[in-house]
This record gives structure tokens, sequence and C-alpha cells, in this order.
């Protein structure tokens, strides 16, 4: 949208995030005033120092910037394009049925109390929903155990040390938990005696109003007691069992209403170094400034999307094998990075044996390495692309969503240019954004970005026109 300053100068401004702050910019990205926003709701106001600048009066300013901000709020909620990406199922038989290990057995209330005092018992509300419940709904589950009704089995993934991960039943253990042993025994490091049971206060009985406001250590002895001798129902998934039958039934069980997102279950299974490492690169600020703060966070759609970029950095887009889905590559990806330096986790050395990797084709990095590099990588491209990173869209025209494919695409392939390299493309960007956007609409170079992205050619043929897009500014 057009403007004339007071100083006669015609530009052509938007609204733009300029580190944490707003600003109008122009075309170029150049800021031509600072914007206030006291709130999500209210509007944008230019601040006082550069209201000078404008010739309109504060109702036609006003109005300005309100139309302007829709555009900017469509642009900024884009978030990542929908993509229709194979089923991450597993069909037919590709491992051995022999090693499938799923155990089915009664658990008492004393063994969970002990895995929760030891913390063997990971409730792991990170990758889970979290814990939603509200008191009266807790009271009305411990209700039910206290009038001996059934509920429903719980799942558990076991590792290698017996420790045991939810898979379904997050609300339902954290109610136990917080009403017979209570938050506060569990903080304390001594688990202090006193303490325990001095939790959750019942609240909506439906049945047992004497009851309401008590906690665990106040209940009468014999109602005490049948709530410490329960047993609970347990299906146990055991370490042994091939992944793909992990995430499937990761997949498939939910009582909670809303399945799990395929993220959600690789953090779920793949907890540890990979989890941490994700966590920590998608909270980047660089990161999030180069995707434009456009990222929902609530599904885990940014650790995968940096988990696609971590995944063909280390091992490269020529070893994209057409046996495995890209669940698998991603999955077989967290399993490495766990297993860094040596590879010499049970899950990475049953990957080698079973030759779904080659060792030689891995490029093993430190947490510190792939830091640095992600950071670099995520620098170039907001330097380079501006709001326009990783889109199907160039500057200058209006944002669409992050395409994943783009993502992994444009972050390796920036990530390996040297400085010199790197500079030469910027020297040329406006030239290499007209012939990047003629790209964008040849329609074969659309179907390996989106609708086959997870096809072997696909993916070979999107590096190729990317890396010979880049190259001829580097050879000219």
């Amino acid at each position: 949208m057009k403007v004339v300053l007071k100083n006669g100068q015609i530009v052509d401004i938007r609204i733009a995030t300029v580190g944490d702050e707003y600003a109008l910019v122009d075309e170029n990205g150049t800021i031509i005033a600072h914007l206030d926003k006291e709130d999500d709701a209210a509007p944008f106001v230019v601040t006082t120092e550069d209201r000078e600048k404008f010739s309109e009066s504060d109702e036609e300013l006003a109005s300005l910037l309100d139309l302007l901000s829709r555009g900017f709020q469509m642009d900024l909620f884009s978030g990542i394009e929908d993509s229709e990406e194979e089923d991450s199922s597993f069909e037919g038989d590709p491992f051995d049925p022999r090693e499938i290990s799923i155990d089915q057995k009664k658990v008492a209330m004393d063994t969970i109390l002990r895995r929760f005092e030891q913390g063997t018992l990971c409730l792991n509300p990170n990758f889970q929903r979290k814990e939603l419940w509200k008191d009266d709904r807790k009271s009305r589950l411990i209700e039910s155990l206290l009038l001996k009704i059934p509920i429903p089995m719980f799942y558990v993934s076991s590792d290698e040390d017996g420790n045991w991960t939810v898979v379904d039943g997050l609300q339902r253990l954290s109610t136990i938990r917080d009403f017979v042993l209570g938050k506060a025994y569990l903080a304390d490091k001594s688990h202090d005696p006193k303490k325990k049971g001095d939790g959750l206060k019942l609240t909506g009985l439906e049945f047992w109003h004497d009851f309401e406001g008590y906690t665990m250590k106040k209940l009468p002895v014999y109602l005490y007691n049948r709530l410490s001798e329960t047993e609970f129902s347990f299906t146990i998934i055991n370490p042994g069992t091939p992944e793909e039958v992990k995430r499937n039934i990761f997949k498939r069980i939910n009582t909670g209403g809303i399945p799990l997102s395929s993220q959600e279950i690789r953090n779920a299974l793949y907890g540890g170094k990979s989890t941490e490492l994700l966590n920590k690169l998608a909270e980047m600020k660089i990161f999030k400034e180069a995707t434009g703060r456009s990222i929902k966070t609530d599904r885990m759609e940014d650790k995968e999307l940096v988990l696609r970029f971590v995944s063909f950095l280390l091992r490269r887009y020529t070893t994209y094998d057409k046996a495995v889905t890209t669940d698998e590559w991603l999955s077989d990806t967290m399993i490495l990075l766990n297993a860094f330096p040596d590879l010499n986790t049970r899950e990475a050395r049953k990957l080698i044996t079973r030759k779904k990797i080659q060792v030689s084709q891995i490029k093993v990095m430190s947490e510190e390495e792939l830091t640095a590099i992600f950071d670099k990588t995520m620098r170039r491209a907001k330097q380079l692309f501006g709001i326009s990173a990783f889109r199907k869209s160039v500057p200058g025209h209006r944002r669409t969503p992050i395409n994943k494919s783009l993502f992994e695409t444009w972050g390796v392939l920036l990530s390996d240019m040297s400085e010199d390299e790197f500079l030469r493309l910027l020297a040329h960007k406006k030239a290499m954004f007209e012939e990047y956007e003629r790209l964008l609409h040849d329609p074969k170079f659309v179907v390996a970005i989106s609708r086959d992205s997870t096809r072997v050619s696909s993916v070979t043929y999107r590096y190729f026109e990317v890396k010979n897009l880049i190259n001829h500014y580097n050879h000219d």
C-alpha cells in the first residue's frame, strides 16, 4: 500500500516484525516507522517519535494501519502448508513377528507409587496433552476407585532400563499421583512422610458428599486401605518390540479424543538427547524470526520441521530410501541422535543390523555443531528471503504458508554453502528471485514439493533444481 511521506517520498509500505518489535517497512525491508501494540487485541499505532513522518490525519493513518494489519495477520498465522504425506502405519510384514513383545498384567497401587517416587514412571506431558483435568473431574475418578468401579487399561512403553513412559492414561495417572501422594510430597526430595497424601482435595463428588474437601490422608481407614490396595490393568510394550509396531500402537491408542500427531508419537518413543535438541532449536529466536513466528507449537509442528532439516543434514537426500516412509526416516533420525556419538544404543544397533542405515552415510555431529549450523542456516534464510523464507512465494508477493519440503531443501543447501558462496548469491538475489519464481510455478517442481514430496524421485528432483539455481549465481 502506497503512502506519501511529509518529505514528498512515495513508498509502498507493509507491517513486519523486526526482531521482537513491529514496524512499517518499505518493499526492501527498510524501516519507515516503528509501531506500538499494547496487546494482541489492540490496533497498531505509529510511535510518537515517528508520527511526524506522515502527512495523513490521525483518522486516515488509523484506517491505513487497520487495512495493513489484516494482511499482516493473514501472513503471520499462515502456518505450515498442509501436505498429503504417506500414512506412517506399517503394511505387510516388514519385521519378524517374534520380536513383538507386549505384556498385559495387573499392577498394584504400591508399584505405581514406588515408580512415581523413583521417577521410573514418566507421564511426559511434554508430548501428550497437558494435564487438563480440573479438580472435580479428578475427584470423580478417585470416587470411582473408592466405589470399586473398574477404569480403562493403561498403556506404557518400557525401555531397556525398565522405565515406563505413558502411552495412554496421562490424565488418570496424574490424578492418582496428585491425590495419593500429592505434588508437595513428590517435590520434596527427602519424601517427608508427613506430606504424603496431603495433595488434591476431593470436590464435586456425586455420591460421597460427606468426603468433600478430604485429602488422601484424611480418608477413613477402610477407604484409605481400599484405595491403597487397588490393582490396575496395564499393557506394557517391551523394548524389543519393532519401532514400527510401537508407533502404530501410539497412533491407534487414544482415549483422550484427539489423536497424537506423528511428532508427538516420536517424542514419546524417542525422548532423550533428540527431544532436548529439537526443543532447543525450535525455541531459538532466529528460527522463529526466519519462519515469521507463524508456526504453531501445540502439536509439535515446529519440532517436526526442525527434525526434517536435521534428518537431511545428517543423512543426505541421496540416502533417502524408497523402502521407508517419511515417518520411519524421521523416527530413525531421532534414534540416531539419541545414540550419538558412538551409535551404541540397542535401537541404533538394530537399525544398523537390519541394514536400514549404513554408518558410512551418517554425519555424526555434536549438539554444539548442530546448533551452530542451524543458527547459521536460519540467519542466512532470513537475510536472503526475509519474510518469504521457505514459502512458495518470493519477496514482494503475499506470503504463502511454510512449505516443509522447501524448509528442508533450502535449509540443507544454505547450510552447505561457504560464506563467499552465500555472499555471491545474496548479491544476485533480485535476479535469483525472478528465476526462482518461475521454478515455483513449474508443474513438476510444484508436485515435487507438495503432492509427491515424499517420493525418492521428488526429493532428488527438488534438491537438484534448487542446487542448480544456487550454482548458477556462483559460477557466472
